[in-house]
């Protein structure tokens, strides 16, 4: 028996509580350099070709690609990057936000896909006191498996248990 897929409901929800618990307490270029550094790690570990950019107030504090990465990855990036910047939100959860409603991003927000891409990968970043004050995109993985890898990595970052980290699951 396998278990029952979530709800629309109960994965934005879980998003939100991601949301939630991955503020920051600080960041500089040194914190996007480490946080950076960590994901292409993890994206190496994994054998993902994958494509990094730590962005701050519109400025690329880390960008990396690992082998097999190529300009694709980077224009996904920049799409996924375009809709947190615009939404607030993890282009994760605004893929299942659009799903929910039934509706795309032209009719929704009057935006072009060619320029926002409701895939995962791309979340915002939270400091403590100042809000979101950026983004981290990742782009060569399954969009599950990005969204997971950038949340899990903004999860330690910010100083919880990854006991408690939960990954989305498959929709």
């Amino acid at each position: 028996m396998t278990p029952e897929q979530p709800t629309l409901e109960q994965q934005i929800a879980l998003c939100d509580a991601q949301r939630q618990r991955t503020w920051l307490s600080h960041f500089d270029n040194h914190d996007a350099w480490a946080l950076g550094n960590t994901l292409y790690q993890a994206a190496r570990e994994a054998g993902y070709p994958m494509a990094i950019d730590i962005t701050v107030n519109r400025v690329c504090l880390f960008s990396a690609l690992l082998p097999g990465a190529s300009g694709e990855n980077i224009d996904w990036v920049r799409r996924k990057r375009n809709l947190v910047e615009l939404l607030g939100i993890s282009s994760w959860e605004a893929g299942l936000m659009l799903e929910q409603r039934q509706t795309t991003l032209e009719a929704r927000y009057g935006v072009s896909c060619r320029d926002f891409a409701p895939y995962g990968g791309s979340y915002p970043l939270q400091l403590t006191g100042c809000g979101i004050i950026g983004t981290v995109t990742v782009s060569g993985a399954p969009q599950r498996d990005d969204h997971n890898l950038v949340v899990r990595t903004l999860w330690a970052a910010a100083g919880q248990p990854l006991s408690q980290w939960q990954p989305v699951p498959a929709r």
